[in-house]
């Protein structure tokens, strides 16, 4: 289990991390979602122990990761910036990884390699940052990592290296029980993929749920009625969006559907429909209630 409690970042006055909160089980696909500066990049690199934390704890399975060389060689940090430490290509890569990674699989690399059609001789600089990526991301999937951190996970990927690197992903998940936390900006390479979702807004974790169990507790509602709509006819219903267009409104409520039905039908609209949200509105419509809260 990964436990990340009360963590602190601060670079110089900026305060990046305020006492961050996560739990995350063996063999779970996280996706982390927030908005650019956030902190998303900065949870990963503390907890790959790349960063020093100011405050709070993480653990790895009960032990501390920071300064611990055998934790480390269980995790495994893709950076969003891909980075090639003493290597010129992916040939040497695997070769230095071997040295700190015990379970390193040249022949996974390879087959990997194979797949997405590229060369482990070729230089780095030569290539394209969506090839660095891919390489990067097979060496990782190649260490057998039991947590995997990666950054923009699919940014700049084809569709097929999406999908190639996507399955491997999923298969070390199920085989191995590798767990994974994904971040990024495309929050459809996200859903439903990640067995749970945590918002990370303003250095702490806001939401961590499964996106099954959020669609359960969230609504996309639309009704119409043949009279101008008042705002004040949802006063008693937990409203994370509200857009009302003269004789129709779309909104966003926190309620079990049934129930939430049942209450909406009292008004009598002329039209009623309830949907499940996708993992953006869910996502928008929790910010901008954070930020009327605030």
């Amino acid at each position: 289990m990964l436990r990340v409690e009360n963590c602190c970042k601060r670079y110089d006055q900026q305060t990046v991390l305020e006492h961050c909160s996560l739990e995350l089980s063996a063999g779970t696909i996280l996706g982390l979602i927030g908005i650019n500066g956030a902190g998303k990049s900065t949870l990963l690199h503390c907890i790959s122990g790349a960063a020093v934390i100011d405050e709070g704890t993480i653990t790895w399975q009960d032990q501390t990761i920071l300064d611990n060389p055998q934790v480390k060689q269980k995790l495994f940090l893709v950076q969003d910036e891909p980075v090639f430490p003493s290597a010129e290509n992916g040939r040497e890569l695997i070769a230095y990884l071997s040295l700190f990674y015990p379970n390193a699989d040249s022949r996974l690399f390879d087959e990997l390699l194979k797949e997405l059609k590229l060369d482990s001789t070729q230089p780095f600089s030569t290539l394209s940052k969506g090839m660095k990526r891919q390489l990067l991301m097979a060496a990782g999937l190649a260490m057998h990592p039991q947590l995997i951190l990666i950054d923009e996970v699919f940014d700049g990927l084809d569709p097929v290296a999406r999908r190639i690197l996507q399955g491997q992903l999923a298969a070390q998940t199920i085989d191995e029980g590798m767990t994974s936390i994904l971040t990024s900006h495309r929050l459809q390479d996200l859903e439903n993929f990640c067995d749970e979702y945590a918002l990370l807004d303003q250095g702490k974790i806001l939401h961590q749920n499964s996106l099954l169990q959020i669609q359960q507790e969230m609504i996309k509602v639309q009704l119409a009625f043949d009279h101008p709509i008042d705002p004040g006819l949802f006063q008693d219903f937990e409203v994370l969006k509200l857009e009302i267009h003269s004789r129709m409104a779309q909104v966003i409520l926190r309620g079990k559907r049934e129930e939430t039905e049942k209450r909406l039908q009292k008004f009598h609209p002329v039209l009623l429909e309830l949907f499940d949200c996708s993992l953006e509105e869910i996502f928008l419509a929790q910010l901008q209630k954070q930020e009327e809260l605030a």
